[in-house]
């Protein structure tokens, strides 16, 4: 895992090439509104890095809350080998770390009886963000 972490800290702090985007979902008769930041660090046509980071304002019963979620799918030679998320609520912050080699997580650190369920969906999300990716380069 320290290899991992290393590998991590250097793509994290790195002046790679940087692709950033955001989007804004408004849906004021539910009272919800979503930006997304996105970004992707590359290098040549290997991707090293995709993040997210969503603030959600959600309006009910005139009570607002406001959560903010994020992810970042880190690569080396273009195959998965950390994600990390998070979620920050009412001053709590619950943090969450996955760790994979050859496709399969092999560590990870969320106390859920849910933290294997997430594993599968953490995998295709990272492919759909390959396959992107490799559309564009």
């Amino acid at each position: 895992m320290k290899q991992i972490d290393s590998v991590v800290n250097v793509i994290t702090h790195s002046e790679l090439p940087t692709q950033r985007d955001s989007t804004v979902q408004d849906y004021p008769g539910i009272g919800l509104y979503m930006k997304t930041y996105v970004t992707i660090k590359s290098f040549g046509k290997e991707l090293k890095n995709y993040s997210q980071v969503v603030k959600t304002t959600n309006q009910e019963d005139n009570i607002t809350k406001h959560i903010i979620t994020g992810s970042s799918f880190y690569y080396s030679e273009n195959g998965l080998v950390k994600v990390e998320e998070f979620m920050l609520q009412d001053g709590k912050e619950e943090k969450a770390e996955w760790y994979f080699a050859n496709d399969k997580c092999f560590f990870y650190t969320l106390k859920s009886n849910k933290a294997e369920a997430r594993i599968p969906v953490l995998l295709n999300l990272s492919k759909a963000f390959l396959k992107i990716f490799r559309g564009k380069n």
